[in-house]
């Protein structure tokens, strides 16, 4: 039985690479390491694959919620994070997500992403021991752990690098190297900068190859060579080590750039939908209990694939919902919710055991071209400025990476985003959070959102302007004394989003998938149906500055999830949301 499922495996990736000279071998070099991986997974984590077999949408519940931090900043060290899951279990979160902690390229890493080691933790942060350890008290409190898997490049200090620099031809075929300069200029022509203003280009001149490493994001992260087989055993042997040490989730890191093909711009092409099904298919057997999540930071439409295949296989389980995220920022600078209201209705999902991770801020920047197609360019060209804090602005926020013909991204954390720890700042916390949580999908928080932490100091950033949003999490401000004023500002950010977390969880129409149905979004008043028949949720979010009329409201009950007021109103205050529960 698991040699068919192995050759399912194998027939998938054969349209890919049957015309690599090296196929034979890696072919079965795959088969012999997901047999081997299988074999080794311990009895406890089998007995939670079945558990997770027999519930396949396990990931769904209401009181499922992420979050998502550098554990460096958070809490120092893996010994120092898991000192804290007290805390993060009290706020309620139930998914952790360290971003990557393994070893980075010396200096400058891109935040962790440029990976010099796929199988180690980062000397300062830990130990593998420690990462299996944080592992089995997650489980032991009802939580899952989800890492980073940087699929499409590595770092130049990797020695899959160092070893093509050093003269290895069968390493030197892990990368795309380029001699012809011709053939540079022509694929450059095709491609879109990542980084325009900090690593533009999609190319780096390596003296000791004489030849150009592509390099979609910075020079010191190669691109793997993904139309060889061989990196793709390597990459699957990669997910199955930490699968195999108890992790729940992997967020595979810029999925859509995986295959390259002239004439294209190299993103979300079929090929790379057929690597990551792979992936899938090759977990399935070997440690099922697991889930890909998508980090395809694309419009809403090109990340549809990810999650629901067109062959109707399986893929990954979440995706990150971007243009939603963005959508939702874009109502609090406009006043207009249809954009969002929109995303929600054209990204309905067909399965069960599939969802949209949905958030509101992250280490990343907020990318506003997948706003594209439903937003005017002149109408959007307005938000940028907005959230940089330009004209009548409450926003602390600033550009990323302006490119021309293109929108500036934004940058800066949801505090300095919302204006800072004050009580209208607050009161646009809960409006935002009471959205985000009665949207479809598995909600993830980022690490001090709850606290209201605010930019980065000077003294703090880099000269990649994401920096801004990753500032050191500041416990003064958790553990600070009662009578601090400081501390009761960002303790009010914290009651707000646990209370809201608690009140989600014993929600069960709030679970990832259960139906949700627009009925309306004029002037600023989004309303939002979640569940069916005598479980249902309707979300009314006010995001004009003026009051607005709910219309009919027979048959629901009211709940103000933050004060836990139950009255009746169908005037809904400017800038304020508030959850009806039906009563049927």
């Amino acid at each position: 039985m698991i040699e068919l499922a192995c050759d399912a495996v194998l027939a998938r990736l054969e349209p890919l690479y049957r015309d690599h000279r090296n196929w034979p071998a890696e072919r079965a070099a795959i088969a012999r390491l997901i047999e081997q991986a299988r074999t080794e997974r311990n009895a406890d984590l089998r007995a939670l694959d079945r558990i997770r077999l027999a519930n396949p949408d396990w990931f769904n519940a209401a009181s499922m919620v992420g979050y998502s931090l550098y554990v460096d900043r958070f809490a120092g060290n893996l010994t120092g994070l898991m000192d804290r899951l007290d805390w993060l279990g009290h706020l309620g979160v139930r998914m952790l997500h360290p971003l990557p902690m393994t070893p980075g390229q010396a200096g400058d890493s891109d935040g962790g992403f440029a990976v010099a080691d796929y199988c180690a933790v980062a000397p300062a942060l830990g130990t593998i021991d420690e990462v299996g350890e944080l592992t089995r008290k997650l489980h032991a409190r009802g939580m899952v752990l989800a890492v980073d898997c940087v699929l499409n490049h590595c770092a130049r200090d990797h020695p899959w690098a160092q070893a093509a620099l050093g003269g290895d031809p069968d390493k030197r075929e892990y990368f795309h190297v380029i001699e012809d300069r011709a053939i540079v200029d022509r694929r450059e022509a095709e491609l879109i900068d990542i980084f325009p203003e900090t690593a533009p280009g999609n190319f780096t001149w390596e003296p000791e190859l004489n030849a150009s490493v592509w390099t979609s994001f910075y020079p010191f992260q190669w691109d793997l060579n993904w139309s060889n087989p061989a990196v793709f055993r390597e990459m699957l042997a990669v997910l199955l080590f930490w699968a195999n040490l108890g992790i729940d989730a992997f967020r595979l890191d810029s999925a859509p750039f995986l295959w390259k093909r002239e004439g294209t711009n190299c993103r979300n092409l079929p090929e790379t939908h057929q690597i990551v099904a792979g992936l899938r298919a090759a977990l399935d057997i070997a440690a099922p209990g697991t889930i890909l999540i998508a980090e395809a930071i694309e419009r809403t439409a090109d990340v549809l694939g990810y999650l629901e295949p067109a062959d109707g296989g399986r893929a990954c389980q979440m995706a990150y919902h971007n243009g939603l995220m963005a959508g939702i920022w874009y109502a609090l600078a406009r006043q207009d919710v249809r954009p969002a209201a929109r995303l929600v209705a054209d990204s309905a999902l067909g399965r069960r055991d599939i969802a949209w991770l949905t958030y509101l801020r992250c280490h990343d920047d907020i990318i506003w071209s997948a706003l594209g197609p439903l937003v005017e360019a002149d109408e959007l060209a307005r938000i940028p400025a907005f959230f940089a804090g330009e004209g009548e602005s409450f926003a602390r926020g600033a550009r990323f990476q302006v490119q021309a013909a293109a929108l500036p991204n934004t940058v800066g954390t949801m505090a300095s985003l919302l204006g800072g720890a004050d009580s209208a700042a607050l009161a646009r916390y809960a409006l935002m959070m009471t959205t985000l949580l009665a949207l479809p999908g598995v909600p993830m928080l980022y690490m001090g959102d709850e606290i209201a932490l605010e930019n980065a100091r000077a003294d703090q950033a880099f000269a990649d302007a994401r920096w801004l949003n990753r500032p050191w999490m500041d416990w003064n401000l958790v553990d600070g004394p009662q009578n601090d004023r400081n501390f009761a500002a960002r303790n009010r950010f914290f009651e707000v989003t646990r209370s809201l977390l608690a009140l989600r969880a014993g929600l069960p129409m709030l679970d990832a998938t259960a139906p949700a149905h627009v009925l309306g979004d004029a002037d600023g008043l989004l309303l939002l149906e979640r569940g069916e028949g005598t479980q249902r949720l309707l979300l009314a979010a006010n995001f004009a500055t003026m009051p607005r009329d709910i219309p009919d409201l027979s048959g629901w009950e009211t709940m103000v999830a933050i004060t836990g007021e139950t009255r009746m109103t169908t005037i809904l205050p400017a800038g304020t949301a508030v959850w009806y529960l039906s009563h049927e």
